[in-house]
């Protein structure tokens, strides 16, 4: 009887035991991911934040949203069109969109560091596919003296530029 009963309690708290057990996932949301070929010229149009990732790194700040455009022009000498191969171009434009911590983090840290003054201007950062919602902020962003800063986040190197607007930056790189 005594046996019976344990066996019971087991029975019960055996659900319990699981449910605990059992991890939740955030729900993702959905990407688009469109890749189109014209001989040694890739184009990638994303808001997959996976593709991106294998791009820039994101090993220290992660952004929660990503669009962005990237091309490719394989000079590698991979193909008929090349008989000297050569270093290969690339072009990126994206928006990262952070949450409010990861944001605060970035401003914290730049607040810190001595680098050289940028001179971008903003209309380098308005590209034609930004979000219209985006694109109303860059054109309102109208902090005195503010030019821009240096990609010191996501190893776009010498070649990386950032416009930090509202928990989001507009991140361009050119690699020729």
């Amino acid at each position: 009887m005594k046996l019976f009963k344990h066996l019971q309690l087991l029975l019960l708290m055996l659900p319990l035991l699981v449910s605990c057990n059992q991890h939740t996932t955030k729900e993702k949301v959905p990407s688009e991911t469109h890749v189109s070929k014209d001989n040694n010229i890739t184009k990638i149009i994303s808001t997959d934040i996976d593709t991106l990732g294998k791009i820039l790194d994101f090993s220290n700040h992660k952004p929660i949203r990503v669009e962005f455009r990237y091309t490719l022009i394989d000079n590698s000498g991979k193909n008929d069109r090349l008989s000297v191969s050569g270093p290969s171009d690339s072009s990126l434009e994206a928006v990262l969109y952070f949450d409010k911590k990861t944001f605060r983090a970035i401003e914290d840290f730049e607040l810190n560091l001595e680098w050289i003054e940028q001179h971008h201007s903003k209309e380098e950062f308005n590209f034609e596919w930004l979000p219209e919602d985006v694109r109303r902020e860059l054109e309102q962003h109208n902090v005195a003296n503010y030019k821009g800063h240096p990609d010191v986040f996501f190893e776009t190197g010498v070649h990386g530029k950032a416009w930090y607007l509202d928990h989001k930056i507009l991140l361009k790189a050119d690699n020729n």
